[in-house]
């Protein structure tokens, strides 16, 4: 049947069929594929950003919107002893860690020392600079947000911003937004119609939002890695993943490291399998130690140190298993996006499980109970 129209730019819907849904197969990078682009990004002049960086583009990303999953950019970048990057501000936030060799990031108003396997976010719209005062070079890992902002045609970038962009409260400024007087306190609360908890409010409300700020965070790995053998003690017949959200609180309930991904560090045992399940959110693996192999859609993939893969393409069954000297992985996953758009489906038991939507309603259980303790 062909596509009617009732009057122009109107489709009559009994015509008309939206395409299926496009799965993008899982897709790997491999660690000396990675390691040739680092070494040729290392060599000329960087970009007049001040900028070195690689984006992974999987095999069916078209633009808008280039990524290593729909909504995930990856870039690899390289800072040289002594560069340092433009200042740069776009309204996609970022999560970042190190690789090899160290730096400093300058977010806004604050200063990290990054070292090998540092994470740190950036929000967006912060001001966010990259400085390698060493003698030795800087790799490091971003995934952004980007792709979904292009996609929608609302991506925004600058270099060099005004000073007065920097939009982190210092106490000062804090202190003199507490004491303003706020438009939408003057056009009052929100009002109650009806009887089911419809409600109206005025426009005010719309262009003043209370806010919680989301601030750059560090999350230095020797801080981190004392945790790691917590999960990883976790033995075969835990159903659950042994791993470590690095937890942006200012997410709540998203469980975000920003508003779009959350990261997670799994430390898992030797020959810990994990359990078949789906999500529509996208996952993407970054093999930092150890070795495995994954099964995804029915198609089996080995992996190793130094490799990055799309390992759960959003609504694909897929499962990872861990080899005799177990791994540690880490994960960006578009969850936190997917909540906010009330649109995360997860199928943790793909035979006979019910399919939930996380951050609607009651989620998951796993079977923690029978290693740990509540603390």
């Amino acid at each position: 049947m062909s596509t009617s129209y009732l009057s122009p730019s109107i489709i009559d819907s009994r015509t008309f069929r939206p395409r299926d849904n496009e799965m993008w197969p899982a897709h790997i990078v491999k660690a000396a594929a990675i390691t040739e682009a680092v070494e040729t990004l290392k060599l000329g002049a960087a970009g007049s950003n001040g900028r070195r960086e690689g984006l992974i583009a999987h095999p069916a990303s078209r633009e808008p919107g280039i990524g290593l999953a729909p909504s995930t950019a990856v870039s690899y970048g390289v800072l040289l002893p002594g560069e340092k990057t433009q200042p740069r501000r776009t309204n996609a936030s970022s999560f970042s860690i190190g690789i090899e060799g160290s730096a400093v990031a300058y977010v806004d108003d604050r200063k990290f020392s990054i070292a090998k396997w540092d994470g740190w976010n950036t929000p967006g719209m912060r001001i966010e600079v990259l400085e390698n005062k060493t003698d030795k070079p800087f790799i490091y890992v971003t995934y952004s947000n980007a792709p979904f902002l292009q996609k929608l045609e609302v991506f925004y970038e600058e270099y060099n911003p005004p000073e007065a962009s920097h939009i982190s409260q210092t106490p000062e400024f804090a202190d003199k937004l507490a004491k303003r007087a706020r438009a939408k306190d003057m056009a009052g609360k929100p009002r109650v119609v009806g009887d089911t908890g419809a409600m109206l409010l005025p426009y005010e409300h719309l262009i003043d939002p209370d806010f919680i700020e989301s601030r750059a965070l560090h999350w230095r790995w020797e801080d981190v890695a004392p945790h790691m053998g917590l999960v990883r003690s976790l033995s075969q017949g835990y159903n659950g993943r042994p791993l470590w959200c690095l937890y942006n609180s200012a997410t709540g309930s998203r469980n975000g490291t920003t508003f779009s991904f959350f990261a997670t560090m799994t430390s898992a045992a030797p020959n810990f399998i994990g359990p078949v399940h789906r999500h529509v959110s996208s996952a993407i693996n970054l093999i930092l130690e150890g070795s495995g192999w994954s099964i995804v859609n029915g198609e089996r993939i080995e992996w190793e140190a130094g490799d990055i893969m799309l390992s759960a393409p959003g609504w694909s069954p897929h499962g990872h298993a861990f080899g005799p000297q177990g791994a540690i992985v880490l994960t960006i996953q578009d969850h936190p996006l997917h909540i906010g758009a009330e649109s995360l489906i997860w199928q943790e038991d793909l035979k006979n499980g019910p399919i939930l939507s996380l951050g609607a309603q009651a989620g998951f259980e796993t079977n923690i109970s029978e290693f740990r303790k509540a603390e």
